[in-house]
């Protein structure tokens, strides 16, 4: 049973005027839970919602440190004592693709919800069952096969981190239709961590490490940090009626959007080495609308690239890879280059000398690009090519390289799905 009134407010599931008289419903769904199934635990606090609107680990766990309070505030007002209060609550956690990060996030969740309960009168009270979901926001559409060891290294962590009921996601979970060789995987994934590896036999499995303890200890610091703040402010019902939480998470994803937009956190198969030929199993699930409002808008971190392949990539375009020089100088650009326009399902091909195409990306070494980009440009446009890309930073030749005809720059670090749109729009 999963009574959690906050996440269907956020999510837009239930009118958000009506949370406060929910809350106030919620001892008498408890009670009539309770009579027909003593032993369960009826009130769910999930971030799952939160995560896949753009939340870090930190804002994760303070604001469901802020939803679960609410939610014992209710049960005493109900009637509840504390402690029959706390053992009302489970956890749901969705564990994303930074091991060892997710892992501390489910011990750190321990730690707060120690300090919870201990603050609120039930020092005894062990912390709330965790049940550590797979994330949907680390699932890719582009060649999800790639999403199984996404799901295995999660159901690792999740294990690790201690939580005591784990549930995986078929590989193809974010495709029109989930097959039943993608629930069977995800089944047997997480059979062959629990009955092969064994890895749920040691309690606590990463404590007494340094690096983890201190880095859960510094994420439950942060997460507590914040947890006051949003407190101070109304807490998350405050958040959710006003619309709060929305910009608060919206920009989140906004700084999570650029860190994978300059390919600082890789995709793979999707921003790194994207299967040009792949054929998938299903289609793609149709783009949903996005709400308006305070409901709170969910991501995949894959999106913004399969987004621009889809519009992009349907067109079909020819963009050479000049080489300036040796193999020594350019090879490691020509590379770059072609799995840049790899993203969008073109497949790139080399030349050594200037000719028409659509686009032509000019790869060399800094000396070489001193003395012949230039020159370089200017033929590239007598030779009818659309646009003339140079693979580097701009540096102090870029003035000099616009005004030969060079159009745009590419290199480590720059925003990918912005210069792939000016280029190929």
């Amino acid at each position: 049973m999963d009574l959690d009134p906050i996440s269907t407010a956020a999510q837009g599931l239930t009118p958000i005027n009506t949370l406060i008289a929910r809350l106030g419903e919620l001892p008498t769904l408890v009670y009539n839970a309770q009579e027909q199934l003593p032993n369960i635990r009826p009130v769910r606090v999930s971030t799952t919602t939160l995560h896949g609107a753009g939340a870090d680990a930190a804002d994760e766990l303070a604001l469901s440190l802020s939803a679960g309070v609410a939610y014992l505030r209710a049960l005493v007002a109900g009637g509840l004592s504390v402690n029959n209060a706390a053992r009302m609550l489970w956890l749901q956690l969705p564990v994303g693709r930074d091991t060892f990060g997710e892992l501390c996030k489910l011990r750190a969740a321990r730690v707060l919800w120690h300090k919870i309960f201990t603050a609120a009168g039930a020092p005894d009270e062990p912390p709330p069952p965790i049940h550590a979901v797979a994330s949907a926001r680390t699932q890719a559409q582009r060649d999800p096969w790639v999403n199984m060891l996404r799901v295995t290294t999660e159901m690792f962590a999740a294990i690790l981190g201690g939580a005591q009921l784990v549930t995986p996601r078929p590989f193809d979970d974010q495709l029109v239709s989930v097959s039943a060789l993608g629930r069977r995987v995800a089944r047997n994934t997480v059979l062959v961590l629990r009955d092969e590896s064994h890895l749920g036999r040691v309690v606590d499995a990463a404590g007494g490490s340094f690096y983890i303890e201190a880095r859960t200890d510094a994420l439950a610091r942060e997460a507590w940090k914040r947890f006051r703040a949003i407190e101070k402010d109304g807490g998350i019902t405050s958040m959710v009626d006003s619309g709060a939480l929305r910009m608060r998470l919206d920009s989140a994803w906004a700084r999570r959007e650029a860190i994978l937009a300059k390919r600082k956190e890789p995709v793979l198969g999707v921003s790194e080495f994207a299967h040009l030929d792949e054929k998938l199993p299903a289609s793609p699930t149709p783009i949903v609308p996005v709400p308006t409002g305070p409901t709170l808008i969910e991501h995949r971190d894959a999106e913004i690239f399969e987004t621009l392949r889809t519009r992009i990539g349907a067109v079909p375009r020819d963009v050479v890879l000049l080489a300036l020089g040796p193999p020594s100088e350019h090879r490691a650009r020509i590379g770059y280059s072609s799995s840049l326009f790899g993203i969008v399902g073109i497949r790139t091909r080399e030349i050594t000398s200037p000719e028409r195409a659509d686009v032509a990306v000019i790869c060399g070494s800094d000396e070489r690009y001193a003395s012949e980009a230039a020159g370089i440009a200017r033929a590239l446009k007598s030779a009818e090519v659309n646009k003339v890309v140079l693979a580097g930073r701009p540096g102090v030749l870029e003035a000099e390289l616009r005004k030969a005809g060079v159009d745009a720059f590419v290199f480590v670090g720059c925003d990918t799905v912005a210069t792939l749109k000016e280029i190929l729009s």
